[in-house]
């Protein structure tokens, strides 16, 4: 059940402080609770929940707002409960009208958040706060260039913000193109230990153990005895193997052969106990999926080993995360990573990500498709595009062309002689690469600061919300840059006009004294 809650946006004034005094105004966390419209993306999560039955659910403020202090401060959980209880200013950006010294919810309560909301209402909620955010800077700009103290520098300055809004200017055509679209692809980690075949058939193995166990519980006085397992042979074998550091190939694919017999073996037992009366419903849904997913790795396994091969479709590579799958990228140091394969784009400074995929795919093909978003968005193409070279189809180029875009990205082949560039038109490749090195940054900062390099989250849905919040934080850190400068120059402004007028009220001073 969910219950609106908010009769209005929670002001500054009207929270209460047990320790007296206010909150500062310029508080980070004060600043971004203006920024974001909570009661109008309240109506967006509220149809999930049902009207009148069920337990009433966190607000959307809170939900919403804890996601982002953890993915903006870049921790767990529990640590994130811990600081909200703490800080007054965190307490009112998630929604509470005065500070208390008591947990607001549970760390569990995060996991059912991440599954709430998912990345469609995150962008939503990115597209609801990047209007607002721009048209707050509009508004500040405006005041600012009405100031009389205002030097070139400071309108300098003004200009560049105004340029990284990414709006079009009044004067152009509607209808013509305008803009920049960046596009790149990357591979975002998840945390697994790197996958050995054989460490991955000794886990399948000790979860069929597991699950004779439980079921012998369910039988007893029913059969005889426990069906036997080799746990203890079976686990040195593979110690033994595991802790060599250079063992044959020969070594290796004898000890995967006895793994899967074992495996095999106790999965014939379970069929045994099961037609003689007992049931996988007690096992417990945690138990009950590793053993779907160790069957299915077994029959991969087995698969390979009699092909002698390394390859097969839809390969699970971790018990715990078997959505994972492994992305061959080729880059330097990492030939393979495992995690899922994201499509990014930098719209005129602000990045959206376009799709999310635990299997490889070939993202040449997402260009024409962003480019339709963008129009369908703006009303009008970017006039230029950039990206990697492997965007640069035959396709997209005629796309490209006959819609007035121009593309920038190494070709797949090298030019010939007939198909070299003048220097004007090499200089403005050379800009256009340079532009396009922007969203490998924005990778770099979404890994290094906001957790993209390891997802630790199990569930598909919640990665998914984790990866869209991280983008979505970038995006706010940058609008709230742009309001720092800004304030930063009309403080400055301010000071310089009232410096002046101190310089010229001082011989009056002098004069009635």
């Amino acid at each position: 059940m969910y219950v609106f809650q908010h009769t209005g946006q929670l002001s500054i004034e009207e929270f209460h402080s047990p320790f007296g005094g206010k909150l500062d105004p310029n508080n980070r966390w004060v600043l971004l609770h203006k920024l974001i419209l909570w009661i109008q993306l309240e109506s967006h999560y509220a149809p999930q929940f049902s009207a009148k039955t069920g337990a009433p659910a966190k607000p959307f403020q809170m939900a919403f707002g804890a996601l982002y202090i953890q993915r903006r401060l870049g921790v767990t959980d529990r640590e994130t409960v811990e600081l909200i209880t703490e800080s007054p200013y965190l307490q009112f950006f998630i929604g509470l009208s005065g500070y208390q010294p008591l947990p607001p919810f549970d760390a569990s309560m995060m996991v059912h958040f991440r599954k709430r909301i998912g990345p469609e209402l995150i962008k939503v909620c990115n597209a609801m706060t990047k209007a607002n955010g721009i048209a707050m800077i509009q508004e500040m700009l405006a005041t600012c260039e009405q100031e009389d103290g205002m030097t070139a520098e400071d309108h300098k300055q003004l200009a560049a913000i105004e340029e990284e809004l990414g709006v079009k200017p009044a004067s152009l055509d509607p209808g013509s193109n305008w803009g920049t679209l960046i596009l790149d692809a990357t591979c975002v980690p998840d945390d697994i230990p790197y996958p050995v075949d054989l460490r991955l058939l000794a886990e399948s193995r000790d979860t069929t153990e597991k699950v004779i166990d439980e079921l012998f519980k369910q039988l007893q006085g029913k059969i005889p005895r426990k069906p036997r397992c080799n746990s203890v042979k079976a686990h040195n074998l593979f110690l033994v193997i595991i802790k060599k550091k250079k063992p044959s190939r020969e070594e290796i694919r004898e000890a995967k052969r006895f793994q899967l017999n074992e495996i095999s073996r106790n999965l014939r037992a379970i069929d045994g106990m099961i037609y003689c009366g007992a049931e996988l419903s007690g096992l417990g849904s945690q138990l009950y999926r590793k053993l779907l997913i160790a069957s299915e790795v077994a029959r991969q396994q087995q698969e390979m080993y009699n092909a002698d091969s390394r390859r097969i479709d839809d390969r699970i590579v971790n018990l715990m995360k078997p959505h994972v799958r492994p992305i061959v990228r080729g880059k330097a140091g990492k030939k393979t990573e495992f995690g899922a394969k994201i499509s990014i784009s930098d719209d005129n400074g602000f990045v959206d990500v376009d799709r999310i995929s635990w299997d490889n795919y070939n993202e040449a093909n997402d260009l024409i498709t962003r480019a339709e978003q963008y129009k369908e968005e703006r009303g009008y193409y970017p006039a230029r595009i950039c990206a990697d070279s492997i965007y640069m189809t035959s396709g997209s180029k005629k796309f490209c062309e006959a819609n007035k875009i121009r593309v920038s990205g190494r070709p797949r082949k090298k030019q010939v002689e007939a198909e070299v560039q003048t220097a004007e038109q090499q200089e403005l490749f050379k800009s256009d690469m340079r532009k396009r090195s922007v969203i490998e940054g924005r990778i770099g900062t979404g890994k290094r600061k906001y957790g993209l390099d390891r997802i630790l989250t199990k569930l598909v849905e919640t990665s998914r919300t984790v990866i869209t919040m991280a983008f979505f934080v970038m995006n706010v850190e940058k609008i709230m840059r742009l309001l720092r400068l800004l304030f930063a120059i009309f403080v400055s402004v301010y000071i310089l006009m009232l410096g002046l007028c101190t310089v010229r009220c001082r011989p009056a001073l002098l004069w009635a004294a």
